[in-house]
Parts: structure tokens; C-alpha cells; sequence
């Protein structure tokens, strides 16, 4: 009987170790993956957003204004980083680099279907490149090098708001 007792402790304590376990991989993940497209965060484009009331780690700007408008639930930017720096900026008084060339949250442009036959993507959450700036200068240089246009918080979120 001491002997059922024993191993049925063990067998619940490697339960416990394995959830704990998990939960920790998934908790550490989210600081370095998107919390929508699972992509890696890049230092100098990390956004942290609010869906539906819902605090999360986000590539970028355009990949938490995608998920706001796939899943019809507001979104409201918490904090932005600046793409120079990589220091945290007050989305209300950042700018905004709107559909530039650029793309950091890029993956493999083919994608596989049910047949192995190889489509390529036409739609990327994160495509238009959208990037924060504490400078305004800073944001211009980058749309010289890069292309898109410069708004404020209010004009990029505006659509989104509209829902």
C-alpha cells in the first residue's frame, strides 16, 4: 500500500513539474514571439497593444491594427518602440511611418497546400510596413529611404476605429 502511495505522489509531482514547465515556455515565449503571428519581436519595432481589453507583446504596429481588424474587437497601442533607438515611446506622441518597402516581420513568401503544391502568399498581416519614431526627423529620413507616409496615431488608427 506504502508502495501505490509512493509512486502515485511521484507520478503526481513529474504532473505538476511538467505543467509548471509549460507554462513557463509559454510564458517566456511571448516576450521574444508576436502574440498574434508568432513571428520574432524585432528590439526596434515591439508594440505593445490592447485587443478586446487583452494586454499583448506585438511585432508591430500593422500586425495588432490586422488582428483588430480580422477579429472586429478594438485595439488601443499601450506603447510603441522607436524604431532608432528601440527606447519606448508614447504612441500618442510618436510618428508614424505608414506603408513603407520595409518589412522586418518577414517569412517565406510560398506557402504550401493540402497537395504540396506551392502558392505564393498574397496577404502578410504585417504588410505595409508600419514603423514609430520619437523624431520626426528620424521618420523622414526613413520614409527617403524607404518609402510610405507620415501620420500620427490618431490618422493610422482611424480605420480601425471606424469598425
Amino acid at each position: 500500500m506504502a508502495k501505490r502511495a509512493l509512486i502515485a505522489v511521484a507520478a503526481g509531482l513529474v504532473l505538476v513539474g511538467l505543467v509548471v514547465a509549460g507554462y513557463q515556455l509559454v510564458a517566456n515565449r511571448e516576450g521574444s514571439f508576436c502574440g498574434f503571428c508568432h513571428r520574432p519581436i524585432h528590439a526596434n519595432t515591439k508594440v505593445i497593444a490592447e485587443i478586446d481589453g487583452r494586454r499583448r507583446t506585438v511585432c508591430c504596429a500593422r500586425c495588432a491594427i490586422s488582428e483588430a481588424y480580422q477579429e472586429k474587437k478594438p485595439v488601443r497601442l499601450i506603447e510603441v518602440t522607436d524604431y532608432v533607438t528601440s527606447k519606448s515611446v508614447d504612441p500618442e506622441k510618436a510618428y508614424f511611418v505608414d506603408g513603407s518597402r520595409k518589412v522586418l516581420c518577414n517569412h517565406d513568401a510560398a506557402m504550401l497546400d493540402e497537395g504540396k503544391q506551392v502558392h505564393e502568399m498574397t496577404y502578410d498581416r504585417c504588410f505595409p510596413g508600419t514603423y514609430s519614431f520619437a523624431h520626426r526627423i528620424d521618420a523622414e529620413a526613413f520614409v527617403r529611404e524607404n518609402g510610405g507616409s507620415i501620420v500620427q496615431l490618431q490618422t493610422l488608427m482611424q480605420g480601425v476605429r471606424a469598425q
